[in-house]
């Protein structure tokens, strides 16, 4: 066992007891009590990508304070390529948040470099963390490539760590967060960097994550941001919100930057609901709710 896997796990590990020491400290009791878990998942604040960006995260901070939730999922781009943004992120999400905020590196996080991302947010760039029973995995973007520079990858030691944690524990439900979509999944995954900017926006090592799923069947949900996407939207191959791909959950993330709003997991023994919430208007959209009946080993 190299020394970058100890450190790995080591900082996987100190993770996950500071959100356990920190969490009782949290107004009321934890969200999820009994048999439920619920974990917001927020794409793309990209602080300060255009001018009305700051305030569409507060907005969604704002509605986020009266919303019960175990911890907030950042995917990725929490900033717009520099790193003196990061304060905003502090002020605007992290300072605000009143549950634990677990992020990993987008694009744009590349740009602002990836030095600063660590800084910013104490976090690694990949780990993963337990909750009832649940494993939730954060994979990060180490660099980008494509003609428009959308194109994520994750590099092979990123990559070996994954096959090492998937390996560990085959039987926990587990939920893997990521920045870009795999391949030809949800809204607009396509090999498209002949188009316009911004061109291809998929992971690089789609093939083998889809090859690892495959290999893990405990592995039920894949969320992504990058896309900017609108919910409920098709694209010209019908892909939107959602794709189920054999034991997998692929689902296309809003980006607040844009005042898309959030998803939700609701995890419960026997199914995951995910649903989509209008923070603007403080409302949940119903028509974008989709429900997996699958057994889970929530605790």
């Amino acid at each position: 066992m190299n020394r970058k896997y100890i450190l790995k796990v080591f900082f996987t590990a100190l993770v996950t007891c500071v959100a356990a020491v920190f969490a009782p400290l949290v107004q009321g009791q934890p969200a999820g009590a009994g048999n439920e878990l619920v974990a917001c998942l927020m794409g793309d604040p990209q602080l300060v990508m255009v001018p009305e960006t700051p305030r569409y995260v507060e907005i969604a901070m704002d509605d986020l304070l009266n919303l019960d939730h175990e911890f907030i999922a950042v995917l990725g781009d929490l900033v717009q390529n520099r790193a003196d943004f990061y304060m905003d992120y502090k002020e605007g999400v992290l300072d605000r948040s009143k549950r634990p905020v677990f992020s990993l590196a987008g694009n744009g996080d590349v740009g602002a470099g990836l030095s600063s991302y660590l800084e910013a947010t104490g976090l690694p760039m990949y780990y993963s963390i337990y909750r009832k029973g649940i494993r939730f995995i954060f994979l990060s973007v180490i660099f980008f490539s494509g003609n428009h520079n959308h194109i994520c990858h994750l590099g092979s030691e990123q990559l070996s760590w994954l096959r090492e944690e998937l390996d560990a524990d085959t039987s926990a439900t587990t939920i893997i967060f990521s920045h870009p979509p795999i391949f030809e999944t949800t809204w607009h995954s396509e090999e498209r960097d002949h188009l316009d900017p911004p061109g291809s926006m998929y992971l690089s090592e789609s093939v083998e994550l889809r090859r690892l799923f495959a290999l893990h069947p405990n592995v039920k949900v894949y969320a992504h941001g990058h896309l900017h996407h609108t919910y409920g939207v098709t694209d010209e191959y019908g892909r939107g919100d959602y794709y189920r791909e054999g034991n997998v959950l692929h689902i296309s993330v809003g980006a607040t930057a844009n005042n898309k709003g959030s998803s939700f997991l609701f995890i419960h023994e026997n199914n995951i609901t995910v649903r989509v919430r209008d923070h603007a208007n403080q409302t949940w959209k119903d028509s974008c709710q989709y429900h997996y009946s699958v057994r889970t080993t929530l605790e």
